[in-house]
């Protein structure tokens, strides 16, 4: 049985690896370097399914766009989780953002030929070679940021996500419209280039300093299943409570777009998003850095998510604008909240040597339910004629779903500080 829980969630090393090379070297290059990639990703992410919407006129074919991106993070997962443990975690990152560029340049190719199963083919691939780079950041966050510091340093990267959140699909819609799709193609091209030269300054463990011990103590063999039962009980009811925002709320923002687009406009529809991820970068500032009890964060996000579904039931045409102020900042607060805090917890609680697989399964999970969400609730609240009110059901479930998961740990924290 694999060591998923583990009580030393960081090894000695990564605080004389922070003294030796400082946090440049240690992990904010690689800040920067994710926030590329990032900023990239968003602007493509917005302005290809308005291409392929242009191109064919078809909801269906747009429809598809969209699902080529969430189906191969679920199907990589676990091939992607092994990768991450078993090879070198920079070298992982590295390797994938600069075969996501060469992809990208296959997709601007694809773009000017009007193909679409090229386009499919080549976006689906993205997001499988995609699969492995984000549980690489967490597992280098992992090895190289002492568990004092662990907690204010994800927020940051919660910041950085929030912040790509709200300029990408701007950005993307932005040079859609003056340049064409190339130009969103080419930033993200450029952006993952930019983000694998970035990460090759920084620095392995130990390069500095041969009197370092290594920090990167995983097997360098097979590498064994992971099973549930190998997880603590703590880590298996924050990890149910997140599943839980996904699963119910995570068509949060298909239901608020139908219901602003009907009452105030499609310009308010597209500004939803940009308010959620300022709401991302407040929630990520002044809640999950500063606050190290975990559970009640979760739970505090739960309860902020369903204040923003009550909203959106109540907008009217008279007060919609200020509706979508409230619901797109408190929505995006409210999944920051859950997101942050359950991250903080997966990296306090999971052992360097399974923590890859461990976030590539809880990225496939997460986007899994979100697909179910995305089709059922929105399917209810069109069976029901009352979208917003079958969200709202769907929020004050998930928030007694969250309450009765978490409650047992309601007083527990991380020994992680602020700065």
């Amino acid at each position: 049985m694999d060591p998923i829980m583990t009580t030393e969630s960081r090894v000695p090393a990564a605080e004389s690896q922070e003294r030796t090379l400082g946090p440049w070297k240690s992990w904010r290059i690689l800040l920067l370097a994710n926030a590329c990639s990032l900023l990239g990703n968003y602007a493509q992410n917005l302005a290809l399914p308005l291409w392929v919407l242009s191109v064919t006129g078809s909801y269906t074919a747009t429809g598809v766009t969209f699902a080529v991106g969430t189906l191969p993070v679920v199907l990589c997962a676990p091939l992607a989780g092994r990768i991450v443990d078993r090879y070198d975690r920079l070298r992982v990152f590295i390797a994938c953002e600069l075969l996501c560029a060469a992809l990208v340049l296959v997709l601007v190719m694809g773009v000017r030929a009007e193909n679409l199963t090229v386009v499919y083919v080549t976006s689906a691939l993205l997001k499988a070679v995609g699969s492995a780079s984000v549980p690489a950041v967490q597992a280098l966050l992992k090895e190289r940021v002492p568990a004092d510091q662990a907690r204010p340093v994800i927020a940051k990267f919660e910041v950085v996500f929030g912040g790509a959140m709200s300029l990408g699909p701007l950005v993307g819609a932005a040079l859609a419209d003056g340049v064409g799709i190339e130009g969103a193609l080419w930033v993200n091209l450029a952006s993952f280039l930019v983000s694998g030269i970035l990460a090759l300054a920084l620095r392995r463990p130990g390069a500095e300093s041969p009197a370092l011990p290594r920090t990167d103590d995983r097997p360098r063999g097979q590498v064994a299943p992971l099973r549930w039962s190998g997880i603590g009980p703590r880590l298996r009811r924050v990890a149910l409570a997140e599943a839980s925002y996904f699963l119910f709320l995570g068509s949060e923002v298909v239901i608020a777009l139908a219901v602003f687009k009907q009452s105030a406009g499609v310009a308010a529809a597209a500004g939803y998003q940009t308010l959620a991820g300022i709401g991302w970068i407040v929630g990520s500032s002044l809640v999950v850095r500063r606050f190290n009890r975990q559970p009640r964060v979760i739970w505090a996000g739960a309860a902020v998510s369903t204040v923003a579904t009550a909203a959106l039931v109540l907008s009217g045409s008279s007060w919609s604008w200020a509706a979508i102020v409230v619901v797109g900042l408190l929505g995006g607060a409210g999944n920051v909240m859950i997101a942050g805090a359950s991250t903080v917890v997966y990296q306090e609680l999971t052992s360097n040597e399974v923590i890859g697989r461990i976030f590539a399964f809880r990225r496939a999970m997460l986007n899994l339910l979100m697909t179910v969400s995305y089709i059922v609730v929105p399917f209810a609240g069109e069976l029901t004629a009352h979208p917003a009110p079958v969200l709202l059901v769907a929020g004050v479930v998930n928030l007694v779903v969250t309450t009765l998961l978490l409650a047992p740990y309601r007083g527990d924290g991380t020994g992680g500080r602020g700065d």
